[in-house]
């Protein structure tokens, strides 16, 4: 088994697709478990880009919503590795909202509008650390950028 790193640091990016568009926020202040709302569309498919540092961890697939998003490397060096894959919200619904690491919205993709106002970001960069056993990884710092 490789070395845990100390620290572990990963970026994660959604592009609406076909066109790289941006994917939009809203700060919700302490309403929900998070302050922070990623507005989503139904019906709709979002590039994954995944950036981890240094380039000796690994990641084969990452989870939104229940969905198990397969990730194809892209590049690796010694302090960064890439990967991207294709997130689709078909036949999720337009009403409520879910919690993971993510608080997400999803609007119906016909009714756009509400899903693109609000603080569009770029990536969320996580600063992650493990635990004693090093058996998981701690959050220990979020940043939309």
């Amino acid at each position: 088994m490789a070395e845990v790193p100390p620290v572990v640091k990963i970026k994660v990016a959604l592009k609406i697709q076909p066109n790289d568009g941006p994917v939009y926020f809203k700060v919700d202040g302490q309403r929900f478990g998070q302050n922070r709302t990623i507005k989503l569309l139904t019906g709709a498919k979002y590039k994954v880009e995944v950036a981890m540092k240094p380039g000796t961890v690994q990641a084969t697939t990452m989870g939104i919503g229940g969905v198990n998003v397969p990730l194809e490397e892209k590049s690796r060096e010694a302090q960064l590795v890439t990967y991207t894959g294709i997130y689709d919200t078909e036949g999720v619904t337009d009403i409520g909202a879910f919690e993971t690491v993510w608080q997400v919205k999803f609007y119906d993709y016909h009714k756009r509008d509400h899903c693109q106002w609000g603080n569009s970001f770029g990536c969320i960069e996580y600063e992650c650390k493990p635990n004693e056993t090093r058996s998981l990884m701690w959050i220990n710092k979020e940043i939309f950028l």
